[in-house]
């Protein structure tokens, strides 16, 4: 005799087989389709939730990795930055090296080249007054000597120790120089800084003919400091009808607040 457990399961058996009897000969497609229409909405309601959970898993899985993605870009990119940067101030030197290799071939100078190692003005109010370099009177740095700045002077020594030395920028209000316009009437005289920006040559004759645009160069008058070395070009001449002299304003070739290697003349 079979067991209550033993007559469920036939019972069971028994009815799948019955259903899928009469779902291949068709007989119940009427009954399953009603029921499909009576579960459609929470079927659709299954499968609605199921997408959304697919689809939010999946922006999950991509907003992970674009979040990986970017953090890689960003460190490529401050990567390549300090990279470019390194080869900018390589490529900067190696240009300033040329042109001072140029300058000594034409001139025959003979010369010492130091980095700028601080900005240190007689005017602490402007950084365009004086700057130290890592050379000084063992190397051959003297007093007085002329500082060279790709092919143009921008200053000159005014106190050398024996492995640094301070450098005087034309700027720099103290600092005066012996200089010539190279104009037809030749006009020279004195040159001095004007508030660490600009440089001005003051008491110059009525009479001499100065134009924006001439060339400003050391006279060779001073000791220490050869001729024809190209202070600036002038900007601006101040003349007044009533007065017996006339000055001129004149910019440096050279950008001081830029200066990363200079040459000091030790000739």
């Amino acid at each position: 005799m079979l067991s209550h457990n033993n007559r469920n399961y036939v019972r069971v058996t028994a009815t799948v087989v019955l259903l899928i009897f009469l779902h291949f000969t068709k007989i119940s497609a009427p009954a399953e389709a009603i029921i499909a229409k009576a579960l459609s909405p929470v079927l659709s309601s299954f499968y609605s939730a199921g997408s959304y959970l697919r689809a939010a898993y999946g922006n999950q899985t991509a907003a992970s990795d674009l979040s990986d993605e970017v953090k890689r870009l960003n460190n490529e990119v401050k990567r390549l930055t300090i990279e470019n940067g390194r080869l900018k101030s390589v490529e900067e030197e190696n240009r300033i090296l040329r042109e001072y290799l140029k300058f000594s071939k034409e001139n025959k100078s003979n010369f010492v080249l130091a980095n700028i190692v601080a900005h240190r003005g007689l005017n602490p109010d402007s950084l365009n007054q004086g700057v130290i370099i890592d050379k000084g009177e063992r190397d051959g740095v003297k007093d007085g000597a002329a500082v060279i700045s790709e092919g143009a002077i921008i200053g000159k020594v005014v106190a050398s120790k024996d492995s640094i030395s301070e450098i005087c920028l034309i700027t720099a209000e103290g600092c005066k120089l012996a200089a010539a316009i190279q104009n037809t009437d030749k006009t020279s005289g004195i040159i001095k800084g004007d508030m660490g920006l600009t440089i001005k040559m003051e008491f110059i004759p009525q009479t001499d003919e100065i134009k924006v645009g001439d060339t400003v160069v050391t006279s060779g008058l001073e000791e220490n400091i050869p001729r024809g070395l190209v202070i600036g070009k002038v900007v601006k001449v101040n003349k007044e009808n009533n007065e017996l002299w006339q000055s001129a304003t004149i910019e440096p070739l050279v950008k001081l607040d830029e200066l990363i290697i200079v040459s000091v003349l030790i000739n």
